[in-house]
């Protein structure tokens, strides 16, 4: 996307002592970098478990799945204290 590599990077991980209003705030935080031409780019999954997965395949383990749906749910609902668990 960018061959010349010409733009800044800084890269930012999950804080695993910190809770999610912690790292929603981040987001928060760093969405206005956008409208400043500031590249903010996410990668990962919100739930894995890397002995069960399974490169071959395109299906997602239901648990995962469940996982997943609840937390974006969560999150849109506002419920952040839920997530914090």
């Amino acid at each position: 996307m960018y061959p010349e590599a010409d733009i800044p990077v800084c890269q930012l991980s999950v804080q695993s002592h910190q809770d999610a209003t912690y790292h929603y705030n981040m987001g928060k935080a760093l969405a206005p970098l956008k409208d400043e031409g500031v590249l903010i780019m996410g990668s990962g999954s919100a739930v894995h478990n890397l002995r069960e997965i399974d490169r071959h395949s395109s299906t997602v383990a239901p648990w995962a799945l469940e996982f997943d749906n609840w937390l974006k749910d969560s999150l849109l609902q506002g419920r952040y204290e839920d997530v914090n668990h």
